[in-house]
This record gives C-alpha cells, sequence and structure tokens, in this order.
C-alpha cells in the first residue's frame, strides 16, 4: 500500500499557538517581510536594489510602482502576481519582469511562505 499526501493540499492547524490564528483578521493584508540587500544608499551600488521579500500565507505585499524595472525569481512557495490589472500564478522556479511604472502586487496563495529575490535599477536617459 502506498500513503501519499501533500502539503500544498493539507490544512494547517488554526490552535491559538499557529499564525494563522495570529493573522486570522489580516487575511488579504499587507503580511510581508523584506529584506534591503544592497541599495546605492548603504552599499557601493550607484543604480541596483536587491532584496528578499518573505509573503505569508494569505498576505500579499504593498502594491506600488516605481520609475525603475524590476526582476523577481520565486524561490519558494506559490502565488499569484498582478501587474497592472493582469493577474497570473507564480511558483518556485518563475522569473519575470515589471516595466517601469506600472503597478504590482504580490500575492501568497499557498500554505507556505512565498520567498522572493527581486531587483531594480534606474533607466538612465540618453
Amino acid at each position: 500500500m502506498v500513503f501519499k499526501t501533500n502539503i500544498h493540499e493539507m490544512q494547517p492547524d488554526t490552535c491559538e499557538r499557529s499564525f494563522r490564528y495570529l493573522a486570522q483578521n489580516k487575511k488579504g493584508e499587507t503580511l510581508r517581510d523584506t529584506y534591503w540587500l544592497i541599495d546605492p544608499e548603504a552599499s557601493p551600488a550607484k543604480v541596483l536594489k536587491l532584496g528578499y521579500t518573505v509573503v505569508y500565507p494569505e498576505g500579499k505585499t504593498t502594491g506600488h510602482s516605481h520609475a525603475e524595472e524590476e526582476v523577481y525569481f520565486v524561490l519558494s512557495g506559490r502565488g499569484e502576481m498582478e501587474i497592472e490589472n493582469e493577474r497570473f500564478p507564480i511558483q518556485e522556479g518563475d522569473a519575470f519582469y515589471v516595466e517601469p511604472g506600472k503597478y504590482h502586487v504580490t500575492y501568497n496563495t499557498g500554505v507556505l511562505p512565498l520567498t522572493i529575490i527581486w531587483t531594480t535599477g534606474k533607466i538612465e536617459q540618453r
């Protein structure tokens, strides 16, 4: 007999010690941590920024737009990305580009934290 299960198909516990219990009233709100690894204000970098973001289950990033172009790489987890009015699924191993000025927000739709590496760079006017 083979018994197989997958964490993405399971329901987590919701006792008072669980993350979901503590965050139950925050569903769909910003629940994330971001680490600025490289930043022109605190490193020798001239235009590039590099960050690491963890979006917690049922959370999202703060939607925003900026003048820089941006590239994302999903390290782990599952979610959805919204760029302007287009929303698409993302998962571990996905890389995608966000044009300058485009509003974007990341949603965690999975049961595990969604971890992302991203980089931005200013576009030089010639």
